[in-house]
């Protein structure tokens, strides 16, 4: 009788394992799932995404194909017009620079006979 006993707790002793290695299991892959939803749902409000680095290449090339698209050869009246920038940018440095000399003979700053500082 003690073997039978024996027998019935230890088959007992083995459905309870299996049966807490399934809730044990079954448990884990829940788990595993509520973290995996919590983690989704973090990345979605955290952090935003990024364009890869090939994404990134192909706007940047645009911009540039884009820019150069629009350039053109300079005419003779974009020649012109540079020269007589440059004519009117000097005529007006010199009559600047006429018109603060006579100032400055009148004037002047530093007085070498004064002994005052």
């Amino acid at each position: 009788m003690d073997e039978g006993i024996m027998g019935v707790v230890l088959g007992l002793l083995i459905i309870a394992g299996a049966f807490l290695a399934y809730r044990i299991e079954k448990t884990n892959l829940a788990l595993k799932h509520e973290i995996q939803l919590g983690i989704e749902k973090l990345e979605a409000k955290a952090i935003p995404t990024f364009p890869d680095i090939d994404e990134l290449m192909d706007e940047v090339q645009g911009i540039i194909t884009e820019t150069i698209g629009q350039m053109r050869v300079p005419t003779i009246a974009d020649n012109l017009g540079a020269i007589l920038q440059n004519w009117a940018q000097v005529k007006m440095a010199k009559e600047m620079q006429s018109m603060q000399m006579p100032a400055l003979q009148e004037n002047p700053v530093f007085d070498d006979n004064s002994t005052e500082l």
